[in-house]
């Protein structure tokens, strides 16, 4: 039997007065740890012990989080989770090294996108206005809460410095890791002013019905920061097929954005999979950084010789790359929602049939990225930082049992203990 879901149930029976439920139903655990769905018949709610809590991002930077979402996207046409209570119980409960926290939420809409990529346009398109509207807040509600604020001069260098572990590890294709020093190196492509972002968008956190978005789970990762960050995470739910859709309507939904973030957006989404290298590397996987070499090298193929030219790609140490490369400060606030354009060089990229190739190496490559990150590890391996497991149930997808289904094991629900 789930006797952490048993606890859990025990201890959200008692986080309001006026609610006294009668039953519960385990939930897939996301990120939380344990969920469960509890209901006094009337009225439900999501019950979470947060024990692999992300202190960055804990229970009560959601419920911070959800109040800035209140009054900063009042009449948005998705919601988000609703803390109705919260509290800490001791590690003994629950058998863990730490205190324990526990809230109490609404349910989310819809369910998780889950394994199934989204392939329809309609989806496409919504979840491209969601991200829309997200970015085109002020960002001073978020910074003055104590949310970070990432500046474009900050998040290059970065980027520059992941460039510089990665060539370290002698596993990168030389002309690949050329290609992004040279990309990344660019100053018109850091012209953009930083934005409220969600931070965390995976396949878990993104819920949805068979026509559109309704709700964003893990917002308490949000922050001010480049909006491209989002786009990128949310490339990697979308077939291949149907990202042209979700980039022309975000650039509809949000004409302002700044002119070079779509190829910041595919930059970041290529660059996931550098960071599953250096995962890997960190945790001496060897398995996982022969896997990320592997994708590396089919990365070099098909996005940088769609032609099939023999071209030398030995991966590089950091001894053949260019020491001291100069990290460019783009300072210059001058994109963004003040409509400015600098006309920008756009990187280089395959064209017809060979950019259809290698949309559909990135979507594969966004895959296995997913596959093998790891539930509780530091985010590398995408540019919203979520590696929660795949699922698919959402959080009131299983309905309430009685209690005398709790002998059926984990997924059984019963009478919380009072």
């Amino acid at each position: 039997m789930d006797t952490k879901a048993l606890k859990l149930a025990a201890v959200a029976a008692t986080m309001l007065d006026d609610f006294s439920p009668t039953t519960w139903t385990s939930l897939p655990p996301l990120d939380a740890g344990v969920r469960i769905l509890i209901s006094d018949g009337e009225t439900d709610y999501v019950a979470a012990a947060h024990l692999r809590i992300d202190r960055s991002a804990d229970a009560g930077s959601t419920a911070e989080a959800a109040r800035i979402y209140e009054t900063a996207y009042p009449h948005a046409d998705f919601t988000w989770p609703h803390l109705r209570a919260i509290t800490e119980v001791e590690e003994k409960v629950f058998g863990t090294d730490s205190p324990v926290t526990v809230t109490l939420s609404d349910p989310l809409p819809g369910a998780p996108v889950g394994d199934e990529p989204i392939a329809d346009v309609a989806r496409a398109s919504s979840l491209a206005q969601t991200l829309a509207t997200i970015h085109s807040a002020a960002p001073e509600p978020i910074s003055d809460a104590g949310f970070p604020v990432e500046e474009p001069s900050r998040f290059q260098f970065q980027i520059l410095e992941r460039l510089d572990q990665a060539a370290a590890t002698g596993r990168v294709p030389a002309t690949l890791l050329q290609h992004w020093e040279e990309e990344f190196e660019k100053v018109a492509l850091w012209h953009f002013l930083a934005t409220p972002i969600h931070g965390a968008l995976d396949e878990s956190n993104v819920y949805t019905d068979e026509e559109r978005v309704l709700a964003l789970a893990d917002i308490g990762r949000m922050r001010v920061a480049d909006p491209a960050i989002d786009l990128a995470a949310a490339s990697a739910l979308i077939d291949p097929a149907a990202v042209p859709t979700f980039f022309t309507e975000y650039r509809s939904s949000r004409p302002r954005a700044d002119d070079h973030i779509v190829t910041r957006a595919e930059l970041l989404a290529e660059f996931a999979v550098l960071d599953w290298l250096l995962e890997a590397v960190e945790s001496g996987d060897d398995e996982a950084i022969a896997d990320a070499a592997d994708l590396l090298t089919s990365f070099d193929q098909v996005l940088l010789r769609p032609d099939g030219s023999d071209v030398p790609t030995a991966p590089v140490s950091s001894d053949d790359v260019a020491q001291g490369s100069n990290v460019t400060s783009a300072t210059e606030e001058s994109a963004d929602d003040h409509g400015t354009s600098d006309g920008g060089v756009r990187r280089s990229s395959p064209s017809g049939a060979d950019r259809g190739s290698a949309g559909a190496d990135r979507g594969s490559a966004g895959a296995r990225v997913s596959e093998h990150a790891s539930p509780g590890g530091s985010g590398h391996a995408s540019p919203g930082g979520g590696t929660s497991g795949r699922t698919s149930a959402g959080d009131g997808a299983s309905g309430s049992r009685s209690a005398g289904a709790a002998e059926n094991g984990p997924e059984s629900s019963g009478s919380p203990e009072r």
